[in-house]
């Protein structure tokens, strides 16, 4: 039995034929689309200045390919596969030269671990360091350098280095008018301090210092700035000073071949040269 097939159309075997051939020719277009985005991302895995990072990826242009053609689904981090995991280098931001920009550490510099993260120093921030941590300003600053100034003292954080270009101020400080100024912790009318020191006012805090040891009370240090004295003591020319039990007219060692002994604060009573106490009496001292 002979199939009749209408003028202009092809039979089965043609059609799969055309199929197949439209088949190849898809997938070749598909394979020249992705070779076409490999180059392109290839292309742009760095900056065209990066003589290291280039060098790295026309050494190991393989394994790229093989992670695009095979592993990109399960691996769709290209730098944690392509340098950490497979060739296990990593390369610093800012390039080996000036890793970091020069302001921190890469993790991993000239190792084979690590993953090329910056650690900055205390001045800087940000993935490159090259942003001011606060407390500091840019001083300098173009697309490769960056230099960070501290700000004065009173400023949380500033856009120069007086106390008039804080943006916030500090703890301890608060804007006045143009500036961020000091605030007198001790000005106030209850100090912070016990009542056996006085307050000390510093630069954005303050501290509490320990009266002389003659003061009940004190306003500040030294004898002089005593707002009472302790017993022993007595004010004498504005100042605590220490009373001589001995000399008083009340005497106060009775024990015969005893002395008194004048302390800062009191006395004590001591056998006198030449004689040691013995069951609570001054007798002469054996002689060995």
């Amino acid at each position: 039995m002979t199939m009749w097939v209408p003028a202009g159309r092809p039979g089965d075997a043609e059609m799969e034929e055309q199929r197949a051939v439209k088949g190849k020719l898809w997938d070749k277009a598909m394979a020249t689309s992705s070779e076409i985005r490999l180059v392109e991302i290839i292309e742009n895995l760095c900056d065209s200045s990066n003589f290291e990072c280039n060098n790295m990826v026309e050494e190991h242009e393989e394994h790229i390919e093989t992670w695009w053609f095979k592993w990109k689904k399960k691996y769709p981090d290209l730098f944690n596969w392509f340098c950490i995991e497979t060739i296990k280098v990593c390369s610093c931001r800012g390039g080996s030269e000036r890793p970091c920009h020069g302001n921190g550490h890469c993790d991993g510099d000239g190792t084979r671990g690590g993953d090329g993260s910056c650690s900055c120093k205390k001045e800087y921030k940000g993935d490159f360091c090259l942003e001011c941590s606060d407390g500091y300003y840019n001083s300098y600053k173009n697309e490769s350098h960056s230099v960070c100034t501290a700000c004065h003292d009173s400023c949380k954080t500033c856009t120069g280095a007086t106390n008039k270009d804080c943006k916030d101020c500090k703890d301890g400080w608060v804007r006045n008018e143009e500036a961020c100024v000091d605030v007198d912790e001790c000005a106030v009318d209850d100090p912070p301090c016990s009542t056996d020191e006085y307050c000390l006012n510093t630069d954005g805090s303050f501290s509490c210092k320990a009266c002389d040891i003659s003061c009940s009370g004190c306003t500040g240090e030294g004898p002089t700035k005593c707002k009472a004295c302790i017993a022993g003591y007595e004010m004498k020319d504005d100042k605590c000073t220490d009373v001589d039990e001995c000399t008083l007219s009340e005497k106060l060692c009775v024990r015969e071949n005893e002395d008194c002994i004048n302390t800062p604060g009191g006395y004590k009573c001591e056998c006198s040269e030449g004689f040691q106490e013995k069951d609570s009496v001054c007798v002469p001292t054996e002689k060995v």
